[in-house]
């Protein structure tokens, strides 16, 4: 999985609008900040998240510290861990590798 630091850090950039938007073996995700909450979302690498049906996407939300974002990046890697044959599975389904 991406290291911790890839999500870099809610005072300098989710509290000034930051979007994360990065992918890992076929998993695509997003964190934002969405009022008082990071919102961290999965889905496959297949469409942008604005084209992935609701139902294929993870979303939970976090409280907006830094201990929240360490509980994101947890959620991430759990995510990705517990259905890594599926997330592997979108890598390569477009020619390109991951």
């Amino acid at each position: 999985m991406n290291s911790r630091k890839s999500l870099y850090d809610v005072g300098s950039f989710y509290n000034k609008g930051g979007v994360n938007k990065a992918s890992f073996k076929g998993m695509r995700y997003v964190v934002e900040k969405v009022e008082d909450n990071l919102v961290a979302s999965c889905y496959p690498d297949k469409f942008c998240i604005e084209k992935t049906p609701e139902e294929d996407i993870i979303k939970k939300e976090f409280p907006a510290t830094e201990e929240g974002l360490d509980e994101v990046y947890d959620f991430l890697v759990k995510t990705y861990e517990d259905d890594k044959e599926k997330w592997e599975g979108f890598i390569g389904w477009n020619g390109y590798e991951a």
